[in-house]
């Protein structure tokens, strides 16, 4: 164990010395990194000075009410590491040598901050912080990027690195978007702004045989290896979104892989019955102009008809290139869904939290298939058509963001 004496540090520009509030710990007690040694009063904030590694306190070289001038030591600790240097050193200051004063670890702020300082946050590499907070996440090796921030306008606070410090961490949920039976990653524009908004970090892939990937889906297992493909190749859990076939796929997905996956939403999933809107879903694979790719899109909801000209001659041309086929022939038996995504539902209830979302003007699965899902689903009726994230970007973002 190495012993350290942690000194008052500068919390401020101004800031000279600060008042020793309260001990949190007793001589002897041994701490947890980002744990709260003992609070600190300055003429602006109460703040907490945190462990930023594990260890014990040794020695409280001060006790309640004494003010110690900036620099001067505090207490002395064992630990198995050195601690950065913080607070009244400069910016690239390596760590600190052992007994030295100026192995400190910083103070950061409590529930009580004022304005400036709340004004003082920064977006330095795009994510809005404090300077306490970018100070001692710097040195306790947070990413703040993966973090959710609890301040004003989700700026990072102080205390949202102390939970990570603490492995409380409320991290920037991910999101993997799978979309539905001919269509594509970017169908999903307006959901991922309003997602991203609001601090999530989303993916939106293209599926075998749609968009710009080069492999081609002969069956609906194509489509799933895809994506477990794709989840293999990351880190992390992920909020599985899929929609329509993209549901399904994302069920069965959810099924093999259920560790890289920490919850599930099925947006108007198909396969909750034999019933289906044929029509649409063989048009799809043989559109053949605009004006039958206008009508199909129409049967998706309200705003189908405000997709721009130039996005909608992209979907005729992916469309044109005849890429559906041997999927519709596996979707389809006659004028009848061949899916059933009910036992997956099953499967997936023991080991995850399913929502599901249908739409009230639904033309393509009827609506009446939320009466056929397991009890254990949580069900979310909107009132949109069936692409909801077209219709409520907003109300969906904020039911994946729960």
């Amino acid at each position: 164990m190495i012993k350290l004496t942690l000194p008052m540090p500068r919390l401020g520009e101004t800031m000279d010395s600060g008042t020793i509030a309260s001990w949190t710990l007793s001589e002897g007690d041994f701490f947890e990194r980002g744990d709260t040694l003992l609070e600190l009063e300055t003429d602006k904030t109460l703040v907490e000075y945190p462990a930023l590694e594990s260890g014990r306190l040794v020695e409280t070289l001060v006790v309640e009410g004494d003010v110690v001038d900036v620099g001067d030591p505090i207490a002395i600790i064992e630990t198995d590491k050195t601690w950065p240097i913080i607070g009244n050193q400069d910016e690239g200051a390596s760590p600190a040598d052992p007994m030295s004063p100026s192995a400190a670890a910083g103070a950061v702020s409590s529930s009580v901050t004022n304005e400036a300082s709340n004004e003082a946050a920064f977006s330095g590499n795009g994510v809005r912080a404090t300077p306490f907070a970018r100070r001692l996440a710097t040195l306790g090796s947070v990413d703040l990027t993966e973090l959710v921030g609890t301040g004003r306008r989700q700026r990072i606070e102080a205390t949202d690195v102390i939970a990570a410090l603490k492995g409380e961490i409320t991290q920037r949920p991910e999101f993997l978007l799978l979309h539905g039976l001919g269509s594509n990653a970017m169908s999903w524009s307006g959901l991922i702004t309003s997602l991203e908004a609001n601090g999530g970090r989303v993916n939106a892939i293209n599926l075998p045989g749609h968009g710009d990937n080069p492999r081609e889906a002969n069956r609906i297992d194509d489509l799933a290896d895809d994506v477990i493909a794709h989840l293999r190749s990351q880190s992390g859990k992920v909020c599985l979104v899929g929609h329509s076939l993209g549901a399904l796929v994302a069920a069965k997905v959810a099924c093999q892989v259920p560790t890289a996956v920490s919850k599930i939403v099925l947006i108007a999933p198909a396969g909750c019955g034999p019933e289906i809107n044929s029509d649409f879903v063989r048009g799809l694979a043989n559109v053949k102009d605009m004006e039958h790719l206008r009508a199909l899109l129409a049967m998706l909801g309200p705003k189908a008809n405000a997709i721009p000209e130039a996005a909608a001659s992209n979907m005729l041309e992916e469309l044109s290139r005849g890429r559906l086929h041997d999927l519709v022939d596996q979707l389809l038996d006659g004028n009848s869904s061949r899916l059933d995504i009910l036992p997956l539902l099953a499967e997936i209830g023991e080991k995850l939290s399913v929502s599901v979302v249908v739409g009230t003007q639904d033309q393509v699965v009827p609506r009446d298939h939320l009466f056929r899902l397991p009890s254990h689903i949580n069900i979310h009726v909107v009132n949109a058509g069936h692409v909801p994230h077209w219709d409520a970007p907003t109300e969906i973002a904020a039911l994946l963001q729960q």
